[in-house]
């Protein structure tokens, strides 16, 4: 009953600071169903009113605040100062661009409901892969599992992504779209950041070093799009790049190879069965299942 009594404890003061039941929820982790259902169980038991609503807003009624300075006083260790410095971290590394076209509005949606985790967004673009509790990483189809030099879970493939040259709407016709490498030479090229160390971007890089001018590097996709789409360059980018932007026009055959990459998943061995990071991992899989389609025509 101790046990009961202390979960219950915590549901009422995390309410109480946030004069939110659903603000507490998310807070505690908690569906507000289930935060509601002990709060009126509480209620019952004490026979008293113990929140009210006062212009809108959600207070405590004098027994509730009697309950409150009581509550405080017996559980110290429940103030969120002390529950906050109990959390274990949380971090994801992946690139950046699968953050923004893939499990940006999901992982939006996990913050939400679990308000108190612990989490570090790492970008891993290029370089040697970043230890974390969950990582994303894209490999060459001959590089299914790197040796980071730390211990991972098995490594799963989430999807495979083709890039290819793309070009703004508005700068190309479609009677008039650039169809061989020589038709690039009037073009400034925009040069991906995570595109340097791969032999499968090798015509790429090749085609932008060959370049004495008419060359911009840029250092994030977000910036490559915008190149794109307002200043007349073509630069690469995944092929799914028109469900996210009409404006935008790929230009496949530009290459005799597909320049394509898989991506994959995997955790820290000791953090695999951590609860937020099951939560983590069942987000990311459902946002790529939910993208199935976009990837379809990559895939090996």
């Amino acid at each position: 009953m101790a046990e009961i009594e202390r979960l219950v404890a915590r549901s009422f003061l995390a309410t109480a600071r946030c004069a939110s039941f659903k603000q507490a929820a998310r807070s505690l982790n908690m569906h507000p169903t289930v935060l509601r259902k002990q709060l009126r169980r509480l209620e019952t038991s004490l026979g008293e009113a113990l929140f009210v609503y006062q212009d809108r807003a959600l207070a405590l009624t004098s027994r509730g605040l009697a309950l409150q300075a009581e509550l405080a006083s017996r559980h110290r260790d429940l103030r969120p100062e002390v529950g906050f410095a109990e959390r274990p971290e949380l971090r994801l590394t992946m690139p950046e661009w699968v953050l923004d076209d893939v499990l940006g509005r999901h992982l939006v949606a996990f913050l939400r409901r679990h308000a108190g985790v612990r989490l570090e967004l790492l970008r891993q673009d290029q370089g040697p892969l970043l230890q974390s509790e969950v990582m994303i990483w894209l490999a060459d189809p001959d590089q299914a599992r790197p040796d980071p030099g730390f211990a991972m879970t098995r490594p799963q493939r989430l999807a495979s992504v083709e890039f290819q040259a793309c070009i703004g709407k508005r700068y190309a016709r479609e009677r008039r779209l650039p169809a061989r490498l020589c038709d690039l030479h009037d073009y400034m090229l925009v040069q991906r950041p995570d595109t340097l160390a791969s032999a499968v971007f090798a015509p790429w890089n090749a085609l932008v070093d060959a370049r004495g001018s008419a060359v911009t590097r840029a250092h994030s996709q977000q910036w490559t799009m915008e190149l794109i789409r307002h200043a007349a360059c073509i630069g690469l980018m995944p092929h799914y790049t028109s469900h996210i932007d009409a404006n935008l026009q790929l230009l496949p055959g530009l290459f005799a190879r597909p320049m394509r990459q898989s991506i994959w998943l995997a955790c820290a061995p000791l953090s695999a069965q951590r609860e937020d990071v099951m939560s983590l991992q069942a987000l990311i899989h459902n946002a790529f299942a939910e993208r199935r389609d976009w990837f379809a025509a990559g895939d090996e």
